[in-house]
Parts: C-alpha cells; structure tokens; sequence
C-alpha cells in the first residue's frame, strides 16, 4: 500500500540534507561547474525557494511510502494566483523502483495540486533522465520546451 506523509522540520532537513548532493551532482555534470560550484548554487536556490524552509507558502513536501517504509519524496509547488503546479523533485528509492510507485506519487501529485486549483502541471528533468521522461510522456506530460547543451 503506498501512502503520502508530510513532512515535519526535522524531516525536511534530513530530505533536504539527501536532496542536495544529489541535485548538485546533476548541475555539475550538465552544465561543466565544479562541484563546489554546484554545491553553493544549489544552496542557494534552495534557501532562495525555501524561505520558511517546509513552512513556505505553497511549497509541499511528502515522504512516500511503501507498507509503512520510506519509499521516496515528493516536493512540489503549488502558485494559485496563476493556477500552475511545478514539480520539484520525486525521488524513488532504489529498493522500490519499478513497482509503480512513481506513477501512484505522480497521480496523487495531480490530485493534490487539483485541490488547490491548479489547472497546469510543470516540471524539470534533465535530459539523461531517459526512464523518468519515458514516464512522464507515459502519463501524459508533453513537451514544452528544449534546452540543449553539448561537452566539447
């Protein structure tokens, strides 16, 4: 049975604390920093993003879970004003991946944000993300733009 839990401070901080790394890897190698680089641009979106750390308006933050165990997370953004959703991050533990866990989060992502009147749903995924794109095409996202780099 899969499940989604907020997530409390301490929480978050132990997420945010996991997500980092991960996501200052993914800017090193797609746009050629360093790692430092990409470590202190990271920090900066995020304490940029993230004011009120979970507390900030809009912003959702849920663990995944699995029969109870953590499976994922889910971080997503919600701007009613403007009636758009954005997914920032979903991320599968490697244990639990190809059991359909991120196609039920991607459904619960679209069922929340619904509540909260978003008519549009958005996202970012690096193109070397061949399984998550496949996904996403498979659940109906589409293509909105191309941006294309190339190592020399």
């Amino acid at each position: 049975m899969i499940t989604f839990e907020k997530m409390n401070n301490k929480e978050f901080k132990s997420y945010i604390a996991f997500m980092l790394p991960d996501y200052a890897g993914d800017i090193a190698e797609h746009y050629l920093v360093s790692i430092e680089e990409a470590n202190k641009d990271a920090e900066t979106q995020i304490e940029s993003l993230l004011p009120d750390q979970e507390d900030t308006e809009g912003h959702y933050f849920y663990h995944i879970k699995s029969d109870e165990k953590l499976a994922g997370y889910l971080w997503f953004h919600v701007k009613k004003e403007d009636e758009k959703a954005f997914l920032y991050h979903i991320y599968i533990l490697e244990a639990y991946r190809n059991q359909g866990i991120a196609s039920e989060a991607l459904r619960f992502f679209e069922k929340e944000v619904k509540k909260h009147g978003a008519a549009s749903l958005g996202l970012h995924v690096f193109g070397s993300n061949e399984n998550a794109i496949k996904l996403y095409r498979k659940l109906g996202f589409k293509q909105a733009s191309v941006s294309m780099n190339k190592i020399i």
